[in-house]
Parts: structure tokens; sequence; C-alpha cells
């Protein structure tokens, strides 16, 4: 039995499974475990970040998804009207109890008719900034528009016939030298662009009622800032506006320019030529055109560099009055800058062109 035993083979007499016990994992250094923090971190927020871009994207396409099924529904419905400026007091109508057609009467609303909004309650301005009230950009109108014009306004004005402009042979010119509202009302006697003195008053009235025009721009101020204080410039001005309301026909469409800006060097010689000054004379302009149910025209945008003042393009020498380039860009923006009117000749292509029957 003995050797039996002792005759086995070595092999162990219970069978064991020699597989290796895995080794214990190694503790991360410190600084490892940090660096691993701020991976993790640095994850979390780019999925944060690409959430974020992901939630604006769609809000942005969804908000350009609703403009363009509005913008189709209104062509569709024919609801489509004259822009007014956006949400700003920016106007393209007149005040209470006048009319697309001028100071006077009333349109009829209806929902296939092409019209401006119009101001129907009346309304007083605080503090205005003159850039929100001045008529936004229209339908461009045709140059024979401005056979139906009258301009009326000092030695900046006459420059629309000093030079050889597109209006210069079918305009209306009523300017003079020197003049303001003050020389209208007191009917004082200027030169005209022809170098005749003339009546000023008596000159506008006879012009009027022969040319009966549908369309009126004012422009005064330089001259007035220089010899009158803005209260009083003011004063004549009302007073000026009572008169020519009152002489025109009742469908007119007035419209009060702002005054031009100038160059740095004419600034520097005349203190009352500030921007400061001349926009705080613009904002009343403004405000006294929309409380009358006027419109105004902000000639600054026409005009004036990036800095505010006169653009060097179209300055003339003196660094106050306008070159020819001036001019044509003033004519450029009238053409642009209209109340609409069903009976201006609008360019084909404009938003409000009819063709003619």
């Amino acid at each position: 039995m003995f050797l039996m035993l002792c005759s086995l083979p070595d092999r162990p007499l219970f069978l064991i499974d020699k597989a290796p016990f895995a080794a214990p994992e190694e503790e991360l250094p410190v600084s490892s475990y940090h660096e691993f923090r701020a991976q993790t971190r640095r994850r979390r927020r780019k999925r944060t970040f690409r959430r974020a871009v992901f939630v604006l994207i769609l809000a942005l396409i969804l908000a350009a998804l609703a403009w363009v099924i509005t913008f189709i529904i209104q062509k569709i419905t024919g609801e489509e009207a004259p822009q007014s400026g956006g949400a700003s007091s920016s106007i393209s109508a007149p005040a209470s109890g006048s009319s697309s057609e001028g100071s006077g009467g009333a349109v009829q609303a209806g929902w296939n008719v092409v019209g401006p909004v119009e101001q129907t309650v009346d309304a007083t301005i605080t503090s205005p900034d003159y850039r929100m009230i001045a008529l936004p950009e229209n339908g461009r109108v045709d140059m024979s528009y401005f056979a139906n014009t009258m301009i009326i306004g000092d030695s900046i004005s006459q420059g629309f016939w000093s030079y050889n402009t597109d209006i210069k042979d079918i305009v209306t010119l009523c300017a003079y030298q020197s003049c303001g509202p003050d020389t209208i009302v007191n009917n004082g006697q200027l030169k005209n662009p022809q170098g005749e003195r003339v009546p000023t008053q008596d000159d506008i009235a006879a012009k009027l009622a022969e040319k009966q025009p549908e369309h009126i721009y004012v422009l005064f101020g330089t001259n007035s800032i220089i010899n009158l204080s803005d209260d009083a410039f003011f004063t004549y001005y009302e007073k000026m506006l009572d008169w020519l309301q009152s002489v025109v026909r009742p469908d007119a469409q007035i419209y009060i320019q702002s005054i031009t800006p100038v160059t740095p060097e004419y600034e520097a010689e005349r203190a009352m030529f500030t921007q400061d000054h001349l926009y705080q004379l613009n904002c009343r302009l403004a405000q006294m055109a929309f409380e009358r149910g006027l419109y105004f025209l902000d000639l600054n945008t026409a005009l004036a560099g990036d800095d505010g003042y006169l653009n060097p393009e179209y300055a003339a020498p003196d660094g106050h009055h306008l070159d020819q380039d001036g001019y044509r860009a003033w004519i450029e923006f009238m053409s642009s800058h209209t109340a609409y009117s069903p009976t201006i000749p609008y360019l084909l292509g404009s938003p409000y062109y009819q063709a003619a029957e």
C-alpha cells in the first residue's frame, strides 16, 4: 500500500484554479486626479454650450419661419401697407385731420386700399429725437414729381437753380438770399435766384396761386440762428406756417426740412453752428411739424458724413453751402422720401407703382 502511494504521479490531490488574482489598482496621483476632474468639467461645459447654441439656432429658425409665413399671408390677403418706419415714432402720414394726399381731408380705409398708416388722435411730443419723427424711405418717384413741387427757402435752396440740377427747369423755386421765416412774415424784399429784389410773401403767394403745387418743401434756419434767438426763430416759423397753410391747396403736402450740417471749420468759427445746437433745433422743428400734421425730412441722413458734419464731397468752399454733388444727393433723397399719395408718379419697381390705365 505504501508503495502504491509512493508511485502515484506527482499531482495534487485536488484541482485548484491557478488563474492569477488581478493586481490591485494603483491609486492615481493627486495631480492626475485634479486633471481628470478638470477634463470632466470641460466636457460638461462643452456639452452645455452646444445645447445652448442648438437652442438659439432653433429659435432663430422658428422666428424666421414665422416672419416668412406672416409675409406670405399679407401678400396673399393684400393687407400690406406702406412702411411707417417700424415701432418707432417715425411717421409717413400727417397728424389728425390730414390725409395721405396732403394736410387736409381724410382717407377712406379698406382692406384692399394701399396707403400709409395715419395718426388718428391729437398728440404732443416731449423732448423728441428728430430722427424718430423723420419721414422714412418710401417708393422712389419719377422726376416729373417735381413739376408739381415748390421749394421755399434761402440761399441754400437757391442752389437748385444755380447748379445744373435735374429739377432746375421744372420745380417752382421760391428761394431768397439771407431769408428767414421772419422775412416771409414781414414780406421783406430780398433777391430771388435771378437776382431780382421781390417782396417775399407776395412772390410766394403769386406762385402758389399760379402753380397750385401739391408738394411744398420748406428750409430755413442757417440765417435765422445768426440773427434771432431760438425762441424768436420758432415764433416766426410758426407764424409763417400759419400763413402758408392758409393759402396752399387743401390737399397739399408740406415738408419741413432739417437745418443742413456744416463742416468742422465752419463750426469752429461760429458757436451757434455746433452739432449739439443744430440737433436741438432740428428736434424742435420735427416736433413742430408733427404737431401741425406736416412731414419732417431729415437732410442730415443725405448730406452728413459719419462724423455728423457736412460730407466733404458735398461741401462748397465756404463749408456751409453745397456743391453740385450735394444737390444731386439732396434730390436723390427727396425722390425716395415722399409721403404716400395715389397721385404721385412712382417709378416702376417701387412698392406703390401703379401702371397708367
